[in-house]
């Protein structure tokens, strides 16, 4: 009975997506994936991209969004819309008419992006190519910004050096702060660091410079009562999902196994279902219940979405943990299956509080949860045969 249930979920969140994508040619997108995916110079795509691949390269030039997942993205056209990437690197010579939002370990960006830069890494480097006409928002280990700024710069990082000409404010938390004297900032500067910052002859500076030292709190009960009730809500939490996946492995335990081997088994497919399946699901919904007629449809989709979302851990732990405890035979024993749910949760768990990582875990747990509930209904049907 949940092997079907979990079927249909499948199903009806597909079916919210071909509703508004075979009706709405605004609407139209393009899934690629493969160990090297390329856009070839001279090649337009009039659709919005959705990536799934080990390397990723734009040659090309891309008239609508890019969705990627991967090892490493390469743009050297243009894409003539937003960027969204979860992978290692990124490397951005040629353009982004819109906004470019990153996660992983490296960017550098020797190009233009025409809007807001995000970025969740170890290191960033703006170029003195570089140019960024909106906001640079960044959580980094080190961070050097030596292209133009057209706006603001806020973030936290380690290590700051800021080499350009900024158009807005600056607001860091930093351990080292560097400005360097080919730096012409507009705004004004506040950083929070335990550290004067470096700010050497020539650079220039129109707006006002404030040096705010991180807060020790006083009362030490205080901050043992947060950490008592932050320590307590994560068991709670690693608890209440723990149940819930021992419930399914007593309940369906051939489905949850054969969830965890679809993501062993197929990882870029699933990787790139799940990453369509987390973008389009809520836009498609939304559209969906624009109609009368489509409003009940839409409701439980994004009910569907959400419960999919929270379950989506399950399999993803379960492949974790059993690569740990490495069983020789296939998973049909009950007990093996609830200590590798135990092991990968807890894993899972630890991993997420890692600072920067910990929401870049967060999402690769989630789009290979959401994928492995589609992946795996081809694998139901082929066992099941």
């Amino acid at each position: 009975m949940l092997n079907k249930c979990i079927r249909y979920t499948g199903i009806i969140l597909l079916l919210s997506l071909l509703l508004v994508f075979t009706s709405s040619p605004v609407l139209a997108f393009d899934v690629r994936e493969g160990d090297s995916v390329t856009i070839a110079s001279g090649e337009v795509v009039n659709d919005d991209l959705y990536f799934a691949g080990g390397d990723i390269v734009i040659d090309g030039i891309v008239n609508g969004d890019v969705f990627a997942v991967g090892r490493s993205i390469t743009i050297n056209g243009k894409v003539n819309g937003s960027v969204s990437f979860g992978g290692q690197t990124a490397t951005i010579n040629g353009e982004i008419t819109s906004s470019l939002r990153f996660g992983g370990q490296s960017i550098i960006v020797n190009g233009r992006i025409g809007r807001d830069l995000v970025v969740g890494s170890s290191q960033l480097l703006v170029s003195s190519t570089g140019q960024i006409s909106g906001d640079l928002v960044f959580g980094t280990s080190s961070a050097e910004v030596i292209g133009s700024i057209g706006d603001s710069i806020s973030g936290a990082s380690s290590e700051v050096t800021l080499a350009s000409n900024i158009g807005g404010d600056i607001n860091l938390t930093v351990d080292r702060l560097t400005i360097t004297s080919g730096a012409d900032i507009q705004g004004n500067i506040e950083y929070t660091s335990p550290n004067e910052a470096s700010i050497q002859s020539g650079a220039v500076i129109r707006g006002d410079v404030s040096h705010l030292i991180p807060k020790r709190p006083d009362e030490a009960n205080g901050i043992m009562a947060g950490i008592v009730g932050t320590v307590v809500w994560k068991i709670l939490s690693y608890l209440m999902i723990f149940i819930i996946g021992i419930i399914l492995i007593l309940i369906a335990k051939k489905r949850m196994a054969i969830m965890q081997k679809a993501i062993q088994g197929s990882p870029w497919q699933t990787l790139g279902w799940g990453a369509l399946i987390l973008i389009a699901t809520p836009i498609a919904a939304i559209i969906v219940m624009i109609t009368v007629i489509g409003l009940p449809l839409g409701i439980i989709s994004l009910v569907l979405w959400g419960i999919a979302l929270y379950l989506s851990q399950i399999p993803v732990a379960l492949l974790i943990g059993r690569l740990i405890i490495r069983q020789n035979r296939e998973i049909d024993s009950t007990g093996i299956m609830i200590a590798s749910l135990a092991l990968g949760l807890f894993l899972l768990f630890a991993l997420r509080l890692i600072p920067v990582f910990g929401w870049i875990i967060s999402l690769l747990v989630i789009v290979f949860g959401l994928g492995s509930l589609i992946t795996s209904i081809g694998r139901v049907r082929f066992e099941s045969a």
